[in-house]
Order: structure tokens, then sequence, then C-alpha cells
């Protein structure tokens, strides 16, 4: 194992960057992700048909298919950003989707008279999915929502085939100077266990107090 220790350094940055990655990721996508479900939710044809068309279009593309036309398609048109911006950006084109399905799910289950209601009480339709919808929809999606955050905390990884310095690729580019690739990956594989343990914990504690809460 001593062949690890001049290579610590470059562990610390990789796990750093994968973090950094998924808070980027998931801020972004839970935004976009939000706006979406309440444009599907829209009673505007236009405006649900141009949402659902975002959701199937970037829900089917394969993420590594999204990064490399994201990293070195757009150039091509005079628009390029950072390795590290690039994956940033497409983790939340791809995530976003999801986000907006599994709130569209927690939509659904606000009842038709609670919306009445709110209209009584004098709240806009944008007014009522702020205040009364997409909470329900939130409370009632944790664990799902949670789901999605773990799947994507695994594909902050595909960042290594656009060459972002993350986790797996400093894994890989270790693995391959040290002839030790079964250690080196089997302890990056150890390192994504113990990040989505620690979520699925935080999780599980939000979880029990939203439900406390309703």
């Amino acid at each position: 194992m001593s062949f690890l220790l001049p290579h610590l350094a470059e562990f610390g940055w990789g796990i750093l960057l994968t973090l950094a990655l998924i808070v980027l990721g998931w801020a972004g996508a839970l935004a976009l992700g939000t706006v979406l479900a309440a444009l599907r939710a829209s009673p505007i044809r236009t405006v649900r048909t141009f949402a659902g068309t975002y959701v199937l279009i970037f829900r089917n593309i394969p993420l590594p298919v999204q990064m490399v036309l994201f990293v070195f398609g757009l150039p091509l048109v005079g628009i390029q950003f950072s390795l590290f911006a690039s994956a940033a950006i497409v983790l939340v084109i791809y995530t976003a989707p999801f986000v907006s399905e599994t709130l569209r799910s927690g939509i659904n289950t606000v009842t038709a008279g609670e919306l009445e209601a709110s209209r009584a009480l004098g709240f806009s339709p944008v007014g009522s999915m702020r205040f009364l919808v997409l909470p329900q929809a939130f409370a009632s999606m944790t664990q799902p929502m949670g789901n999605v955050l773990i799947t994507m905390v695994k594909n902050t990884s595909v960042a290594a085939v656009v060459g972002v310095a993350e986790l797996t690729f400093t894994a890989d580019k270790v693995a391959i100077e040290e002839v030790q690739p079964f250690i080196v990956l089997g302890g990056a594989a150890v390192a994504y266990i113990v990040i989505g343990l620690i979520l699925r914990r935080l999780i599980a504690v939000l979880d029990r107090r939203v439900a406390f809460s309703r």
C-alpha cells in the first residue's frame, strides 16, 4: 500500500472535485428540475409541450454521449467552457429531467380540493404552485429524490471520460501508473460507497423530519 503515498494529494484533489460536482450538479438539477415540473403542470399546452420535450430528449440520451457532445461539439460553434464547468453543466442538464419526473409524481398527490381552496383564498396559479403544490411534492418525494441524488453521485464518474480529474479519473491514472488496478479502483469503489451511505443516512433523517412535520 506504500505505493499510494505519493498519490495522496492527487486522490484528495480528485475527491474534492467529485464533491464539488455533486454539490453543483445537484443544486442546478434541483432548480431546473423544479422549473420543469412546474411547467409540465401548467395549464398552457405550449409550455407543457416544451417541458415534456426537454424531458423526453435529455432523459433518453446517455450521459456519456451528452458529455462528449457538450465538451467537443460546442467549441465547433464557438462556445467553450472549462472541463469541470462542462461536466457540472451536463450533470445538471441530464439529471434535471429525473428530478422533474419525480417531483411531478409528488405534484399529482395534491388533490383538486386543495387547489380549489387555494384559489378561493386568492392565490394565483403561480402562487398555488409555489406555496401549496411544490412544498407538498417535495415533502412526499423525499426518498425518491434522494435516490436521484445518489444516482447522480455515481454519474459524476462519467466526467472522467472528458478528462476531469475527479475520483474515477485519478484512480484510473494511478492504477495504470502503479499497475495496481484491483487495489486502486477497489479503493475508489469504497469511496463512492461511503459517500452514498452518508447521503442515504442524511436523506433518511430529512425524511423523518419531513414526515413529522406532515
